[in-house]
């Protein structure tokens, strides 16, 4: 019997790895941070020297192999000033796969602009050089790729869909931290790489975000963007000393990364790699025992791609692989066996009750023009991909071999007797339609 109806579950809750992880030095670097008096770049620097969020950015370009690092508050402050940064605004179109965490599209309409929906791969939810050129009009002046789970955009393609149109490509990272494409780290491959490094991250500042880039111009324009308008003094702040002076160049707003969160970060920056690296190693063995689960893959994951960031590990599911269960109850039937959540992936954004901007007063008179434009078409790969895929989180790849078999045994333990989770779920799938 399934454990969702009763019978003894594959594992238990208490036995899967935790996120965050951290240690004394965490601890350390906290309470030095703490004891600074200098919780935020805005304030002075009482023993001189560079405040800890410029060092996370410098470290975090590094990181990269890039020129420059911005740190800030957030993710979605990241998307924000990086499109400002290019100059995105009113009147201006800027393409957003339909699959992703909404702040890419808010973003976009939080510069005044309007983000334009587009279809995705329906194996790997990602964008396409397709679905660029498909989305493309006379006021396009921008692309968001978004680097997807445990995948990647094609960084061949996509780039060289941007190109040949001259719009500037940023790369949305947040769920790709440290992977690389034919030796090159992801999040160079545009004009300016965005991050959030939210808690559930592979790299985990509580809340933060970052952007990279190579062109010296746009990091001038991003500090001020996120400091009020205000850059860093040239060279060290000494004891005593401010390290932002007011530029004013481009009006901006406070989207400051706290010190305390700086300090978070590096400390966990240096774990990134070999993290990254225990994780690749659980999904190869994951990959090894779904090759014998009828109806079960891995999402793919390009060629070039030869370091992988796995931020949910995503399975795809053949139609009728479960029988009749949706994707809804299979994720369900899993979660109860192994005590640790699996589920689909969120709502594509043209069904997504989170990209709703006429519940807002500044888009209460949005045209209805304009919502069209967003979301007037068709998605069938990003419908595929919400309603056939199955994610869990990256936690669950840092244990032993001993988790992996756990996942394995619940996947087929639940496909065996998809029956009675079919006749218990009262749904059946359509061909072409949302289960």
């Amino acid at each position: 019997m399934l454990a969702i109806h009763g019978g003894p579950p594959v594992r238990r809750a208490a036995s899967w790895p935790r996120w965050p992880q951290y240690d004394e030095s965490t601890e350390r670097e906290l309470l030095a941070a703490l004891r600074s008096e200098r919780w935020s770049v805005s304030w002075y620097a009482p023993d001189g020297g560079k405040s800890r969020e410029r060092l996370f950015g410098e470290a975090f370009a590094r990181y990269h192999d890039a020129a420059y690092g911005v740190s800030v508050d957030h993710g979605s402050s990241a998307l924000v000033i990086a499109l400002e940064a290019l100059g995105v605004g009113p009147g201006d179109e800027v393409i957003v796969p339909a699959v992703t965490w909404v702040a890419p599209a808010t973003a976009v309409l939080r510069v005044g602009a309007t983000p334009v929906l587009v279809d995705v791969d329906p194996e790997s939810g990602c964008l396409t050089g397709e679905s660029i050129r498909d989305g493309l009009s006379a006021r396009t002046r921008a692309v968001i790729a978004v680097h997807l789970a445990c995948t990647t955009v094609d960084l061949d393609d996509v780039p060289a869909a941007t190109l040949a149109t001259g719009l500037p490509l940023i790369e949305d990272c947040s769920q790709a931290h440290g992977a690389r494409w034919a030796g090159r780290a992801v999040g160079t491959f545009g004009n300016a790489g965005v991050f959030s490094l939210g808690a559930a991250k592979t790299l985990a500042g509580g809340e933060g975000g970052a952007v990279i880039t190579d062109r010296q111009h746009l990091y001038q324009r991003m500090l001020q963007l996120r400091a009020d308008s205000r850059g860093y003094t040239p060279g060290v702040p000494g004891v005593g000393e401010y390290e932002l002076v007011e530029r004013g160049e481009i009006m901006g707003a406070n989207y400051c990364m706290s010190e305390l969160t700086a300090a978070v970060l590096l400390d966990q920056l240096p774990r990134l790699d070999a993290q990254n690296e225990l994780r690749e190693q659980r999904a190869k063995e994951l990959e090894a025992g779904l090759a014998d689960i009828p109806g079960l893959a891995p999402v793919p994951v390009p060629a070039p791609v030869d370091r992988r960031a796995i931020y949910e590990y995503g399975i795809r599911v053949c139609p009728g692989a479960f029988g009749a269960a949706p994707v809804e109850a299979v994720a369900a039937a899993l979660t109860a066996e192994l005590g640790t959540r699996v589920y689909p992936p969120r709502d594509p954004l043209h069904r997504s009750i989170l990209l709703r901007p006429r519940t807002k007063p500044r888009f209460a008179r949005l045209p209805d023009a304009t919502w069209d434009r967003m979301t007037g078409r068709d998605f069938p790969g990003a419908d595929h991909y919400r309603d056939h895929t199955l994610l869990l989180h990256h936690s669950v790849l840092l244990g032993d071999t001993a988790d992996i078999d756990g996942i394995l045994t619940a996947l087929d333990k639940v496909r065996t007797r998809s029956d009675a989770l079919s006749a218990a779920s009262g749904c059946s799938l359509t061909k072409g339609a949302r289960p």
